[in-house]
């Protein structure tokens, strides 16, 4: 990118369940760096995380985020015990988890009812079960896109959206056809693109539940597919931590995986600042030479 360009910025977050609190981290030391986006993506948790702050991408919201965060628990999310879970399966139902508890907290935590409402663009990663294509979703009813977008398979209901047409179609979580869902952002048409990434490392030796095992066989899966490329104009920078071992439905680590994001995006500010006085003394000895041989050949 050239150094005298104005960066125009966007975030792209990955699903991840409890390991969405990174993203959290890794937000808060970009803005306070002065890296704000003009435009966010985002898959699952990654979707409510960009949501959040598609309402007002600045250091108060951010820090707002991470106080909701370490106030939520497992049954905020995936309410009710074994007990429910058999009752679901006795009844033939499409999934573990009730969404009601989740549908709640998306009330509560976003506050307009549509998507092309909040006043920095956001796009909403679903899978479409009848297609093979992702959908990166600019408008619509948040509640609902959102509700699709978290909807593992097996864990939440499948949501039925409607397109500008007027034609229905099954959607799921938006990990199972983009994870990460980089290429959301090429119509954002972004000059640096911040990859927040809180997959699932793999561990499916090590999963002990259902979800589990679902999430991280999705995290495997899209391993698998290399970060698209936007164009020669386009700077892409991953953030990726290590794993805390947690369950994905364990928020007992909330704060740690906060200060893990803001560690991990620290190392690249860092980074990026270096790269940038490295550019500007490369400009300011050009320009010496450039002067030089000015008064040389004027002489």
């Amino acid at each position: 990118m050239n150094q005298n360009m104005t960066p125009r910025d966007v975030f792209v977050l990955s699903g991840g369940a409890a390991r969405g609190a990174v993203q959290v981290g890794m937000m808060q030391t970009l803005l306070e760096a002065g890296i704000t986006p003009s435009g966010l993506v985002g898959t699952s948790v990654g979707a409510l995380n960009a949501a959040f702050m598609g309402w007002r991408p600045d250091r108060d919201r951010v820090d707002e985020l991470a106080e909701r965060w370490q106030r939520l628990t497992t049954k905020d999310i995936f309410p009710g015990g074994n007990w429910a879970r058999l009752a679901h399966l006795a009844q033939r139902h499409s999934y573990l988890f009730s969404s009601d508890a989740l549908q709640s907290l998306i009330q509560a935590w976003i506050p307009v009812s549509r998507l092309e409402d909040l006043p920095t663009p956001v796009r909403v990663t679903t899978t479409p079960l009848a297609s093979a294509a992702v959908a990166y979703h600019d408008s619509g009813p948040i509640e609902r896109l959102l509700l699709a977008s978290a909807a593992v398979p097996g864990v939440f209901a499948p949501v039925v959206l409607a397109d500008a047409e007027g034609h229905t179609a099954t959607h799921v979580d938006g990990g199972v056809a983009d994870l990460i869902p980089v290429a959301g952002a090429s119509h954002l048409n972004p000059t640096r693109v911040f990859v927040l990434d809180a997959t699932v490392p793999a561990r499916l030796p090590h999963a002990r539940t259902p979800i589990e095992i679902i999430v991280a066989s999705l995290s495997v899966a899209m391993r698998a597919r290399a970060i698209p490329d936007l164009g020669a104009g386009v700077e892409i920078h991953h953030l990726v931590g290590p794993d805390l071992g947690t369950s994905m439905t364990d928020f007992s680590r909330t704060a740690e995986h906060i200060a893990l994001g803001r560690t991990i995006a620290a190392e690249l500010v860092d980074r990026l600042a270096r790269e940038s006085a490295d550019g500007q003394r490369g400009q300011q000895d050009h320009r010496r030479t450039h002067r030089f041989w000015d008064r040389f050949h004027a002489a």
